[in-house]
């Protein structure tokens, strides 16, 4: 079952409360209940999580919670639907000069296509890339950093290993306005597009990534993140201009990629002697409380 969907405010998509290994947000007005297994804090709100319209527990947990009758067929497994949700199920981001609208996407890994902690690196894009720039966005998923980019003026080539994934950031593409940008999408493992266009002799103003821990590529190719970034980053710094124009930036949730870690990785598209700035991905509660999501590493030669 679904309700129309309610017209877009500045609160569309934040971090509502955490703790005792959960999440809990607002998705333009729907209370997501989620997992988040870094934090064992209380929770600061314990009252409103018997408020939420949809939770994950992905079969482990006991849910005490009734469904009212909602058929859930249309979520993946793991999924319980307690309330409507708005079709189409849209945040609106505001970034400087554009609003991004990205479809919140339920999958069966818990995620939702969204990552909140990311809105402050799609701003940063947006402000910083240079109209006309040609720039490589990798492992880029629902399109958030790929549209910031489109939305500055670029030339965006976005490359995802799923077929899934690439609809999805179609579809936000769309919904955002930026259909006819100039953005070429391309289902594919990102070190096999990355070699091929070495050989084509191409060049990149800038590269945007954010790689998974581990992965696997639409033919199967395993990706490894301690394994697999650095060569994966020697291949882009023969890629990319030697003076880039364009922003580069390198961010992941990878236990053990530390901003100074991301930082000096980074330094080999930058070069060595190139001022990098580096920092953690986090996102901030009702409550004023900072969780920590992640590490991000990133350049821009204006």
């Amino acid at each position: 079952m679904s309700r129309p969907a309610e017209p877009p405010h500045p609160d569309d998509a934040v971090l509502v409360d955490f703790g005792r290994g959960r999440r809990l947000e607002r998705l333009a007005g729907v209370l997501v209940d989620r997992p988040l297994p870094q934090t064992r804090l209380p929770r600061s709100l314990p009252g409103l999580w018997t408020e939420s319209s949809l939770t994950y527990t992905g079969g482990s947990e006991g849910e005490s919670r009734v469904s009212a009758g909602l058929p859930s067929s249309s979520l993946p497994g793991g999924w319980r639907q307690f309330q409507p949700l708005p079709d189409p199920w849209r945040v609106a981001i505001p970034l400087h000069a554009t609003t991004l609208h990205l479809e919140v996407r339920p999958a069966a890994s818990g995620q939702t296509g969204l990552f909140l902690e990311q809105q402050p690196q799609w701003a940063w894009l947006e402000r910083v890339t240079p109209a006309g720039s040609r720039i490589l966005s990798l492992f880029a998923h629902s399109g958030a950093a790929t549209l910031a980019l489109a939305a500055a003026g670029a030339e965006v080539v976005h490359v995802d290993a799923s077929r899934q994934a690439i609809a999805l950031a179609r579809r936000n593409s769309e919904a955002s306005g930026l259909a006819g940008a100039p953005i070429r999408s391309v289902c594919e493992d990102a070190r096999t597009f990355v070699t091929r266009e070495l050989r084509r002799g191409s060049r990149y103003d800038g590269v945007v990534l954010d790689p998974p821990s581990w992965g696997h590529g639409p033919k199967g190719q395993a990706f490894a993140i301690d394994r697999d970034l650095p060569l994966l980053l020697d291949d882009l710094a023969s890629l990319i201009a030697p003076t880039p124009t364009g922003p580069l930036l390198l961010s992941c949730h990878s236990a053990g990629w530390t901003p100074s870690r991301l930082a000096t990785a980074l330094a080999t598209v930058a070069g060595p002697r190139t001022r990098i700035e580096s920092g953690r991905l986090t996102c901030t509660d009702s409550s004023s409380r900072t969780i920590d999501l992640g590490a991000f590493a990133r350049h821009c030669h204006r």
